[in-house]
C-alpha cells in the first residue's frame, strides 16, 4: 500500500506531505480543485511511458521539483526486487525528480535512492499501482488484454497449462522453421547447388591437401632443373673428402693422419689432450657430413619423366588458382566449406524426416492448445455468471454478457482469440462490448471486473478516477459497497463527485482550490472529525442546506451501521 506521498515544487501542490491508511480512501472537491492532477502526480510518478505533459506537473520557474511515494510491499514486488538486485526493507521509497538543465527539464527515478532506467519504473508500476481512469476501457477493448483478464480469474488452475502451451509452441515452432528452411533452400538454390556441386567435384579432382605443395613443388623443378650441375658438385665434394688422387691425399685422410699424430704426441705431453679431442670431433663431424652427402647423391638418381610431371602438376595448380581467383590455402579451405554445405543441403533435403518430425510436434503443441481452451471455456462461464450478477446490482437489470471463442491461429497464448459481448436491453443482439456499451456502462462494467479480480489480483494498490460517472443515484450505494470489498484485499483511492460513495469511505481527502500570494494552491485536507465529513458531503449534495447537512449525516449513520 502507499503510506505517504510528498511533493517538493510541485504544480498546485508545492511543498507538501500526505499519509495515507490502508482500506477505501476517497478524494472529493469542486471541478478544478486539483484533483485530476492529484491522480497525474500518482501517474506521474511510476510513468510507464515518456510524455511530455509529465513536465507540466513542475510549479513554475522551479528548477528542481520531485514526487516521492513510500510503499510498504506484498510479497510479488520483493520478489522483484530481488530480481532487481535492490536491498530490501520493510518500505519502499519511489522519487520521481525534474531538474532544469539549459532550459529543459530532465527527469529521472530512483527506488530506495538508487538510479533506475523507465523500463524498471514501467515493471514497478504494475507491481503497485492499478489505474481504471475515467474513459480508461481499453482492457474492454483488446482481445488479448480480455484473454489475460479471463486467464488471471484463476491462475492456480491454469498456469500450468499456459506454461505447457508456451513451451509446446516453442518447440513446434522451431521444428516447423527447419522444415520451412530446408524447403525454402530446395525451391530457391537449385542452380546455386548444382553449381556448388561442380565447383566441389572440379577441386576435389585436384586432391588438394598440403597448403604448401606450390612451394615445395617450385623448390624440386628448380632442384631438377640443375641436376647435372648438382650430381657434379656432390661428386667433387666426395672426391676431396675421402678419395685419393694419386699422391694427393683426401682430407679425411689428412685428418686421420692428424689424429694419429695427436694421440702419440698427447701420451708425451697431457696438455694436448684437449686439443686431440676437439680434433677428433672435428672429424667425426667430417665423416658425418660425408655420409649426408652419400644420402643425397642417392637423391639425384630421378627418373627424369618425373620432371615433366611435376611441371604439369604445377601448371594445372596455377591454372586453378586463376580459374577461382584463390591461392592454394584458399582454395582447400572454399573446398572444405562447399563440403559442409553440401553435407548440410544432404541432411536438410530429408524433407520426409524434419516433416514427420514437425508433425510430431505440432500435434503435442495441438493437444496443449485444447486442453488450455477447455479451462478457459469453464472459468469464462464462472466469469459470466459473476459479472452479470454483479452488473444487475449496478443498475443494469437486462444485461446479457457472453465471452464469445473464436479459434485463432496457434500462437505462444494458444489458439483462443476472446471478445467479450454485451447488450444491456432486451431485443438487442449481444455486440462486442467496446462498440456497444455506453460511457456509463463501460465504467460500471470496470469496476465489476476490478471487483471479480480483486482477490486474485496482487496489486498495492487500486486507483480509481471518477468510476461513477454517469451513474444513477440509486446505483451509487453497490459502487460503494464494491468499492469498500474491493478495500478488504488491497487499497483503494477513488476520485468522486458523489456523496454516497464518499460515504462509505474509511479515509476521506478534500481537495479545495486557494489563491495566495498570487498563486493558485490546492489545499488537501485530511477530514477525520465526522462534522468535517459530514460538511463536505453536504457540499457533494448540493450545498449547505439542512437538507444536504441532514442527506449528509444520514450516510455517515448508515455506513457506521
Amino acid at each position: 500500500m502507499l503510506n505517504s506521498l510528498r511533493f517538493q515544487n510541485i504544480a498546485l501542490f508545492g511543498n507538501l506531505e500526505i499519509d495515507f491508511d490502508k482500506g477505501f480512501t476517497v478524494f472529493t472537491g469542486q471541478t478544478g480543485s486539483g484533483k485530476s492532477i492529484f491522480i497525474d502526480t500518482l501517474n506521474a510518478l511510476l510513468a510507464h511511458k515518456k510524455t511530455s505533459l509529465d513536465n507540466r506537473l513542475v510549479a513554475k520557474a522551479s528548477s528542481f521539483s520531485s514526487i516521492e511515494g513510500v510503499f510498504s510491499v506484498l510479497q510479488t514486488t520483493k520478489d522483484w526486487l530481488i530480481d532487481q538486485e535492490f536491498d530490501i526493507d520493510d518500505e519502499l521509497i519511489v522519487t520521481r525528480e525534474w531538474r532544469l538543465k539549459e532550459d529543459k527539464y530532465k527527469s529521472r527515478f530512483r527506488i530506495n535512492g538508487v538510479l533506475v532506467n523507465r523500463d524498471q519504473i514501467s515493471e514497478l508500476r504494475s507491481l503497485l499501482f492499478d489505474f481504471t481512469l475515467q474513459g480508461d476501457t481499453y482492457i474492454l477493448n483488446d482481445s488479448l488484454n480480455q484473454l489475460s483478464l479471463l486467464d488471471s480469474l484463476d491462475l492456480k488452475k491454469i498456469q500450468g497449462s499456459i506454461f505447457k502451451v508456451k513451451q509446446d509452441w516453442k518447440i513446434w515452432y522451431e521444428s516447423n522453421s527447419k522444415l520451412k528452411e530446408a524447403r525454402d533452400r530446395i525451391l530457391d538454390s537449385k542452380k546455386e547447388l548444382e553449381e556448388m556441386k561442380y565447383i566441389f567435384q572440379d577441386l576435389e579432382k585436384l586432391e588438394l591437401e598440403d597448403p604448401n605443395e606450390q612451394t615445395k613443388l617450385e623448390t624440386d623443378q628448380n632442384r631438377l632443373s640443375n641436376l647435372l650441375r648438382l650430381k657434379e658438385g656432390v661428386k667433387s665434394l666426395l672426391n676431396r673428402l675421402n678419395e685419393s688422387l694419386d699422391e694427393y691425399p683426401s682430407i679425411l685422410d689428412h685428418a686421420n693422419f692428424c689424429i694419429n699424430e695427436l694421440k702419440s704426441l698427447s701420451q708425451i705431453d697431457s696438455s694436448l689432450e684437449p686439443i686431440f679431442d676437439s680434433f677428433y670431433s672435428l672429424t667425426n663431424n667430417l665423416n658425418e657430413l660425408t655420409y649426408q652427402i652419400n644420402d643425397y647423391e642417392k637423391t639425384l638418381d630421378i627418373d627424369p619423366s618425373f620432371l615433366n610431371d611435376l611441371q604439369i602438376r604445377l601448371s594445372t595448380l596455377k591454372f586453378y588458382q586463376k580459374k577461382y581467383q584463390r591461392n592454394i590455402p584458399d582454395l582447400i579451405s572454399y573446398k572444405n566449406e562447399l563440403f559442409n554445405c553440401l553435407s548440410f543441403q544432404d541432411s536438410s533435403n530429408n524433407i520426409n524426416e524434419l516433416s514427420s518430425s514437425e508433425n510430431k510436434k505440432r500435434i503435442i503443441r495441438d493437444k496443449s492448445n485444447k486442453d488450455l481452451s477447455t479451462i478457459r471455456k469453464t472459468l469464462a462461464l464462472e466469469f459470466e455468471n459473476k459479472l452479470i450478477l454483479s452488473l444487475k446490482k449496478l443498475g443494469i437489470p437486462n444485461v446479457r454478457f457472453k465471452v464469445v471463442f473464436e479459434e485463432c491461429e496457434p500462437t505462444v497464448n494458444g489458439i483462443d482469440k476472446v471478445n467479450f459481448m454485451f447488450s444491456a436491453n432486451p431485443g438487442l443482439s449481444l455486440a462486442p462490448l467496446a462498440e456497444i456499451a455506453s460511457g456509463g456502462e463501460k465504467s460500471r462494467i470496470l469496476l465489476a471486473i476490478k471487483a471479480i479480480f480483486s482477490s486474485f489480483d496482487q496489486t498495492n494498490l487500486l486507483i480509481f478516477d471518477e468510476i461513477d460517472s454517469g451513474v444513477s443515484g440509486s446505483v451509487s450505494s453497490y459502487v460503494a459497497t464494491l468499492l469498500r470489498e474491493l478495500s478488504n484485499h488491497c487499497q483503494v483511492f477513488c476520485v468522486t463527485h458523489q456523496p454516497i460513495i464518499a460515504a462509505f469511505a474509511d479515509n476521506h481527502f478534500a481537495l479545495k482550490k486557494s489563491v495566495i500570494d498570487g498563486d493558485t494552491k490546492s489545499i488537501v485536507t485530511n477530514l477525520k472529525e465526522i462534522v468535517d465529513r459530514q460538511r463536505e458531503l453536504a457540499l457533494l449534495a448540493g450545498g449547505e442546506i439542512v437538507e444536504a447537512n441532514a442527506y449528509a449525516a444520514s450516510l455517515l449513520e448508515h455506513k457506521a451501521a
